[in-house]
């Protein structure tokens, strides 16, 4: 093998590393700013919300307590300046069922944190699922399990 074809191919690879990377780390911010929209859509944000966020980020994650907070910060801004979550929900449609399931019941938890859930919070729920292909029975089961875990 010439020495330009190697070099060729290690470019490549370093190259599909870092898209690679750069997709998880566009798909982590967009689970993290899923989780500031379901917190923030009732207009009340409160300390056991919060606390949810975090907990559930670094469980989706699996990352540590301050790693989600940081996360969480920098996730906030962009929820801020989104325009609707669809900006997010296109990342997460390509990712493992599973993973997406898993987004569903924590922003269920969080959700559900305060001990309200308020049509708003439920509604973002709903079309967050849909958008990133949950189906109605799964999002349902999210729910029931996110709910007698906060009991």
């Amino acid at each position: 093998m010439n020495i330009f074809k190697q070099i060729h191919e290690l470019l490549s690879q370093v190259s599909r590393d870092k898209t690679s990377e750069n997709e998880t780390e566009s798909v982590n911010l967009s689970m993290a700013a899923l989780l500031c929209e379901v917190a923030a859509v009732d207009n009340v944000i409160e300390d056991v919300e919060l606390k949810a966020k975090t907990k559930q980020l670094a469980y989706l994650l699996e990352i540590d307590q301050t790693a989600a907070e940081s996360l969480l910060v920098t996730a906030k801004d962009k929820s801020k300046q989104a325009t609707s979550v669809y900006e997010f929900t296109s990342k997460l449609r390509d990712i493992d069922y599973d993973q997406r399931f898993i987004l569903v019941q924590a922003m269920w938890i969080v959700a559900f944190a305060d001990g309200v859930i308020d049509k708003h919070e439920e509604a973002l729920i709903r079309q967050v699922s849909d958008l990133i292909y949950i189906t109605h029975s799964d999002f349902i089961r999210a729910k029931l399990q996110a709910k007698n875990r906060n009991i």
